[in-house]
């Protein structure tokens, strides 16, 4: 399989990326491995969208490595859907025909044949993820990245099981996040 990775950690006041950078060299290291081949898009060294066009038309699986800042993405990211996603072969119109009012808006994604992976790195503990009665309502980190989610349906892409890591800063746990990381990938595509 040919896999991209993303990587949206990014240094903020001259601080982080350290982390999202290990789970991509984590990534790459396991997926090849496995006899994959990775290619790798660091946002924060910028990017051509022309290339990006050609690095997602070849790709079978994109794996959005991403730190969650306030409560999403960095700006980056979002800077880069809004480059490379409209590109012609990617996306081509929201799916709606005014000759035909069966076809239903989000269905006009040209990568149907591709799947995306998030996964993303959080000071916050898991059960602030998980639990009704705490800060994010038991929405889970899929129902948080919601947006993110319908982005790559609305382009036509498959979701793939989301992975996280928490308390990176109170309480880390780092090398068996990392061990849990190379798990998951394993699993997905061993």
């Amino acid at each position: 399989m040919n896999v991209l990775i993303i990587n949206a950690g990014c240094r903020h006041f001259g601080n982080g990326g350290t982390l999202s950078k290990t789970m991509t060299d984590t990534a790459v290291s396991v997926l090849e491995g496995l006899g994959h081949r990775t290619v790798v898009t660091e946002l924060e060294n910028g990017w051509t969208i022309e290339e990006e066009v050609r690095k997602i038309l070849a790709a079978d699986v994109i794996i959005i490595q991403t730190p969650g800042w306030w409560m999403s993405t960095p700006w980056q990211l979002k800077k880069y859907e809004d480059e490379v996603f409209v590109q012609p072969g990617i996306a081509s119109g929201d799916g709606r025909s005014r000759n035909d009012p069966t076809k239903r808006y989000g269905t006009g994604g040209q990568l149907q044949d591709k799947r995306y992976l998030i996964s993303s790195t959080w000071n916050a503990p898991l059960e602030a993820f998980t639990d009704p009665d705490q800060f994010f309502e038991g929405r889970g980190i899929d129902g948080l990245f919601m947006p993110l989610h319908k982005t790559f349906e609305f382009i036509g892409m498959r979701k793939l099981p989301s992975f996280m890591v928490n308390d990176v800063f109170k309480h880390p746990t780092i090398p068996e996040d990392l061990e849990r990381w190379k798990a998951h990938l394993t699993k997905l595509f061993g």
